[in-house]
């Protein structure tokens, strides 16, 4: 709007008066002669109830102003802009108008239209924000956040119940939905009741199994897609089982036959086994015994050969010690000429020490009285020297008769390491012999373990063989016990007519080609085996042909024992 100076209307825009006319009702509530299409001319006193007030408020208007009423119950907002001459009187005031609740309206409408992006984008727990908005429209927003929150709940508990249903709790209830949900209801209880009959037919078919009914027929009515590819697999499955327990029942008569040939043949295995193994044992014992007497006799020959090589160790070890003491002996005769050379050196000196001291009393006795000091001394002079004297002469004496005494032994300890040389010649040749008495026993001996570990692996195999024939034997005994509880097992189920098929292939026992039968009849009937086995012929493996070239079953050696 445009008013002039003296507050009279002079303008008035369309959304001016489309504004004014949506809530003119209201407005003449208080003021009665209100018309939104006759403004143009009128004071602006139309719209206030105390017009002196307002005057006022507008005629001393400097600077723009902003304000709130309520007139008939809706708020109205405004802002007054003066318009002043060149003088700086007022002119004119230009007024914007703005209802309050078209405002909320719209940011209502902001708020439900973000809260409906945020939920096409996936955040359901987006709600209005109702503290921006006034009471009226503060209610409307709520029941909006409700009713978003109702139909949120609704889609959780059906959500919860297929989450029970995908744990096989098919008896979870739903609540009753009111008024036009209860589609909703109706659509659950389909699904349970397929998801029931589906499991009914399941273990309907599974306990026909168990029952041994593989007779029954599968009920496909009311079942569609994936169901029925369900139901139709387990009929896949029937099918399948009739026709395996009747080829197994088949199966079972003829591996019944060929067990009682197996269990006629090991029999017939296992006494043959017997007495081979009775005849390798008596072998093998005499085997034993010889075996003993060449070990005792090549024990004997190796400590002899012991005793030998430590006598002759002895006897040049007294040989050596021998040659040692003649050396001594030499030495001992060297170092006896020099102390008799000695001994006469210290003789002389005794001799010439008592001449001094003979000297040495005359000259004393010369002197007298003061002599007679050094006489006493010359006397003790001679009578050391003439002790020395004597001890020398003996000393002489002994060592003379000791040098003849070592010449003596000398002889004699070249004769001993004469004769110790001798007696290691001889041991040498005694030693000399003892060895190849060793060598030949340790060969007797390797020939005879040789023998003997052959005959062992004879005794062994033999005995494998006896009880690989009790194992079969056995082992048959166990496959026709296996053989009659499995027909048993069979019969107690109820099968289909199945229709024979001829392109079911050489499955059957006698459904074999006559070559293939006579092989397994080769290898059945293998356990009659000489009790001797012919020598193989040139670049025949060991142990693998007989004297005709033809293939035998049986052990074999590959040291060339041939067959057991």
């Amino acid at each position: 709007m445009l008013s002039d100076s003296n507050h009279v209307i002079r303008v008035v825009n369309n959304a001016a008066v489309k504004m004014l006319s949506r809530i003119e009702s209201e407005i003449r509530r208080d003021l009665p002669n209100f018309r939104a299409d006759d403004l143009v001319g009128k004071s602006i006193d139309v719209f206030h109830k105390n017009p002196n007030h307002q005057r006022a408020l507008l005629d001393g208007m400097k600077e723009q102003h902003s304000a709130k009423f309520t007139l008939g119950g809706v708020q109205l907002a405004f802002m007054a802009t003066p318009i002043f001459k060149e003088d700086g009187e007022l002119d004119g005031v230009i007024v914007e108008w703005r209802d309050e609740r078209s405002a909320q309206r719209e940011l209502l409408r902001e708020e439900i239209e973000k809260m409906a992006i945020a939920h096409n984008e996936g955040m359901i727990e987006t709600y209005i924000d109702l503290d921006r908005f006034d009471v009226e429209t503060a209610e409307t927003a709520r029941l909006v956040n409700e009713m978003v929150k109702n139909h949120i709940a609704t889609k959780k508990r059906i959500i919860a119940v297929t989450e029970e249903f995908g744990k096989g709790n098919f008896d979870v209830e739903l609540e009753q939905f009111s008024g036009q949900r209860a589609f909703i209801n109706v659509a659950v209880e389909k699904v349970r009741e397929r998801f029931k009959a589906v499991v009914g037919e399941i273990s309907r078919l599974s306990d026909s199994i168990v029952d041994g009914r593989l007779d029954v027929s599968v009920n496909r009515d009311g079942f569609q897609g994936e169901y029925l590819d369900i139901v139709n697999s387990f009929d896949r499955a029937f099918s399948s089982l009739n026709q395996s327990f009747n080829t197994i029942a088949a199966q079972v008569d003829q591996v019944g036959q060929t067990v009682s040939q197996m269990n006629d043949a090991s029999q017939s295995l296992a006494e043959n086994s017997q007495i081979t193994s009775a005849s390798v044992d008596e072998v093998s014992a005499s085997a034993e015994e010889t075996d003993a007497q060449v070990k005792a006799n090549a024990e004997a020959a190796r400590n002899a050969d012991t005793l030998v090589n430590a006598a002759s160790k002895v006897a040049e070890e007294g040989s050596r010690k021998v040659d040692s003491m003649v050396g001594a002996m030499q030495d001992i005769n060297a170092s006896s000429s020099d102390i008799a050379k000695i001994i006469k050196v210290i003789d002389e000196i005794a001799f010439q020490t008592n001449l001094l001291a003979l000297n040495a009393a005359v000259e004393a006795a010369r002197a007298g009285q003061h002599g007679r000091g050094f006489a006493v001394v010359a006397q003790e002079v001679r009578n050391l020297a003439g002790r020395s004297a004597k001890a020398a002469r003996e000393t002489s004496d002994l060592i003379e008769s000791a040098t003849d005494r070592v010449g003596a032994g000398v002889r004699i300890a070249n004769e001993t390491s004469e004769a110790f040389e001798k007696i290691v010649s001889d041991i040498e040749q005694v030693k000399t012999l003892v060895q190849e008495i060793n060598s030949a026993s340790e060969e007797q001996s390797r020939g005879v373990a040789q023998i003997n570990q052959a005959i062992g692996e004879v005794a062994k195999t033999a005995l494998s063989t006896s009880q690989q024939a009790d194992e079969l034997s056995a082992t048959a005994q166990q496959m026709t016990a296996a053989t009659t509880h499995m027909t048993k097992e069979i019969q107690r189920f109820r099968l289909r007519e199945v229709k024979p098929q001829t392109e079911f292939g050489a499955t059957a026992l006698d459904q074999l080609s006559p070559e293939l039968l006579q092989q397994i009849q080769m290898m059945m009937a293998a356990g009659a085996m000489p009790a001797a086995a012919p020598a193989k012929p040139n670049g025949a493996l060991n142990g693998k042909v007989n004297g005709n070239g033809k293939v035998k079953s049986g052990d074999h050696d590959e040291r060339g024992f041939e067959m057991f």
